[in-house]
């Protein structure tokens, strides 16, 4: 019999995501939706056997660490599936928009002139590095706090999804890939010549060789997906996390903070997002995290073994 009783916020909201993707991918009639519905009814079950078989008073801490941490380790798997459902979808990129978009607002595109007017490799290094600062955000807050304080983890967990979840439907139905689409052969790329008159500039020589250009660039080509660009998740988690670490983490706060800051000029200086990404990036924390902040305080988070409380931190 199908029990909820031992159900959080978070896993209701687990669970609702991926039924809504299951639901998306059925009436898209896409190639293969069927196959992707069912792969997300088996995660549906196999979700709700994690929770009801590990939510016991007499379940192993280990058992008890993954049941609470399960959410962190789908956001990559929610993140990776968003460009082939794009395509089964079949919804027109917004990058068009996005670069007319820039032009208006900026006068330019901000993410080709960025890089070109600071070739520094040492002012590289530090964005590109706080680029990547952005996955230790997610996962390592979310692994102290989830060994040190299960109840602050609760709430960085709850919080952290439902903004994820959000941002990732969203990504559904307007696809942007991001300013790299400049340097490939695509319509962008012509767009870019219509409003400029001009190839983009390439990256300055020497920067290319620093570790966390490479490294990023890594990451780009094997786990970054073009479709995930509006707006950008990475600003407004970075944001978001930074509050975690400010009021449960305190020997880490200044640099936390300091690292989001920086990830908002980052996310355009790597090429990846436009300048409008970044700001719908804080208008989707401003928004979003005042509601889901709202939700956990309102439902609360149930330790296991105990009765349903919303009495949050």
């Amino acid at each position: 019999m199908l029990s909820l009783n031992r159900y959080r916020l978070v896993d209701f909201a687990t669970q609702g995501y991926l039924l809504f993707v299951a639901c998306v991918v059925l009436l898209g009639r896409g190639n293969h939706g069927w196959l992707w519905a069912g792969l997300h009814a088996l995660a549906l079950g196999l979700v709700h056997a994690l929770i009801h078989f590990n939510s016991a008073p007499t379940t192993p801490r280990g058992r008890q660490w993954v049941r609470d941490f399960y959410p962190i380790l789908l956001f990559g798997a929610f993140y990776m599936e968003i460009l082939p459902i794009n395509r089964m979808l079949g919804f027109p990129r917004l990058d068009p928009w996005l670069m007319r978009a820039d032009q208006a607002l900026f006068g330019r595109q901000v993410a080709e002139a960025f890089l070109p007017t600071f070739p520094s490799l040492v002012v590289s290094e530090v964005l590109h590095l706080s680029y990547l600062s952005f996955y230790l955000m997610i996962g390592g807050v979310g692994c102290w706090l989830a060994l040190r304080d299960r109840r602050a983890f609760g709430h960085f967990v709850t919080v952290v999804a439902l903004v994820f979840y959000v941002c990732y439907a969203t990504y559904l139905f307007v696809p942007a890939a991001g300013p790299r689409l400049f340097y490939a052969d695509t319509a962008e790329r012509g767009l870019f010549f219509e409003l400029y008159g001009r190839a983009p500039r390439p990256v300055p020589p020497g920067v290319e060789g620093g570790w966390c250009y490479r490294a990023l660039d890594l990451i780009e080509r094997h786990v970054e997906i073009p479709g995930a660009a509006f707006p950008s998740s990475h600003v407004a988690l970075a944001l978001i996390t930074a509050w975690f670490s400010w009021r449960y983490v305190p020997a880490i706060r200044w640099l936390h903070l300091g690292l989001a800051l920086l990830i908002c000029g980052s996310t355009v200086y790597t090429r990846a997002h436009y300048g409008v990404d970044v700001l719908a990036g804080w208008v989707t924390a401003a928004v979003l995290f005042p509601l889901a902040n709202a939700a956990y305080h309102r439902w609360g988070w149930r330790e296991i073994g105990s009765a349903p409380s919303a009495n949050a931190p």
